[in-house]
């Protein structure tokens, strides 16, 4: 199997019938977490953008399943991609709404740069962490636990922000991330 092409993953999108708004956040999250690899490329990381391209577009390929049926929307995309593409981008997208407090120290992957730009881009357009997780706190959250459990979650995302950009030459609100635009 191979990494699939921007093309192609535009198409997986289409025959899954992802609505526009869906489609929109998934190709900014892309936008980001290319920007961001590249740049971490230009410090010694070496991360294969093929790879975060094609995963950042198909990060989110199970929500609108996951939604109807309640299964967890990453672990039901990456079983959706199944044999479809290779197996770094299907566990990126498995990956991509869990953060464990080992990873945020790094090293720095390419699992890690989608799951945090993903934080970073609130519908379709681009916000602090924080404002990130206040909406899904505000969406998902149900009772007062699972609000407490997902501001424990903004703190590994702030630990795993202040890694990612000790090793570039921005800060997280800079208009280099803040700008960035489909």
């Amino acid at each position: 199997m191979v990494v699939p092409s921007r093309d192609q993953c535009l198409e997986l999108l289409t025959r899954h019938a992802m609505p526009a708004h869906i489609r929109r956040h998934s190709l900014l999250v892309t936008e980001v977490a290319l920007f961001i690899a590249q740049g971490l490329n230009r410090n010694s990381c070496r991360l294969d953008l093929k790879v975060v391209e094609a995963a950042a577009l198909l990060h989110d390929i199970g929500k609108m399943d996951g939604l109807k049926t309640g299964e967890n929307h990453a672990e039901l995309g990456a079983r959706m991609l199944g044999d479809i593409v290779s197996g770094p981008v299907a566990r990126i997208v498995a990956e991509h709404i869990y953060l464990d407090v080992s990873q945020t120290g790094g090293p720095l992957t390419e699992s890690l740069i989608v799951n945090y730009a993903d934080k970073r881009v609130k519908h379709d357009r681009i916000v602090s962490v924080r404002e990130r997780f206040e909406d899904l706190i505000e969406r998902y959250a149900k009772s007062p636990p699972q609000a407490m459990l997902l501001r424990g979650k903004l703190d590994l995302y702030v630990a795993l922000e202040q890694t990612i950009f000790s090793h570039l030459p921005i800060a997280p609100h800079d208009p280099e991330i803040m700008g960035i635009t489909l």
